[in-house]
């Protein structure tokens, strides 16, 4: 292989390389980050109190309520709890006309030990800058001097622009059936997430690592 063919292999594996850890990137970009930014539980948490949760979300989206309702209570399912959502209990009129005591009678004939509230704090709106990025790769023509290869480059210019993100801070509450009692509450915030579901893996994923860390749920070994 002479020298410009080498150089010439050289610059396309780089070209090849550069294009995967782009797709790398971009990929990794598009996943939800969901930070705890508040949270608060109680001291020695009753035992049981995860043997069967009721998910009740409460926001004026209801796709985001269903998906998060959903998500969470399949997560708490495959994580040794018995969950359900609270669609699946009072159906799609969920709790609206029914009185305090007929919602209780009915957790408490269901053997529910606590519900798990998921209301929408707020929706932030945030604007970022992202720089101008330059790419620099050598240019591929004939030249007398192989030296000349690495001094010649072209250069591609991508300008600087502004983007708009959501961000969503949820809140999540657990009290116990039995006695009414407050034992878990925090608020997080999802940065921007794609949509519904990917709002709800990220959410969920942070509030069952929460309750497995506090010893609200037991920890499990699989994953």
């Amino acid at each position: 292989m002479n020298t410009k063919t080498t150089l010439y292999v050289l610059m396309k594996n780089n070209c090849i390389l550069f294009s995967l850890l782009a797709t790398i990137a971009l990929i990794a970009n598009s996943c939800t980050s969901t930070q705890v930014i508040s949270s608060w539980s109680i001291g020695n948490p009753p035992e049981g109190v995860m043997q069967k949760v009721l998910v009740l979300g409460v926001m004026a989206d209801r796709e985001v309520r269903d998906q998060i309702e959903q998500t969470m209570t399949t997560t708490l399912i495959s994580d040794g709890v018995s969950a359900n959502t609270a669609t699946s209990v009072f159906g799609p009129k969920r709790l609206r006309g029914m009185q305090e005591e007929e919602i209780v009678k009915t957790l408490k004939t269901s053997n529910y030990s606590s519900v798990m509230i998921v209301s929408l704090v707020q929706k932030e709106k945030e604007r970022n800058y992202v720089p101008p990025t330059y790419y620099a790769y050598p240019y591929m023509g004939y030249y007398r001097f192989y030296r000349r290869y690495w001094y010649v480059y072209d250069r591609a210019y991508t300008p600087g622009y502004y983007t708009t993100s959501t961000n969503w801070v949820l809140e999540a509450d657990i009290y116990t059936i039995e006695e009414d009692e407050l034992i878990y509450s925090s608020q997080t915030r999802s940065y921007d997430p794609t949509n519904a579901n990917d709002l709800a893996v990220s959410f969920t994923k942070s509030i069952v690592a929460e309750l497995m860390a506090k010893n609200i749920m037991p920890s499990t070994t699989k994953k």
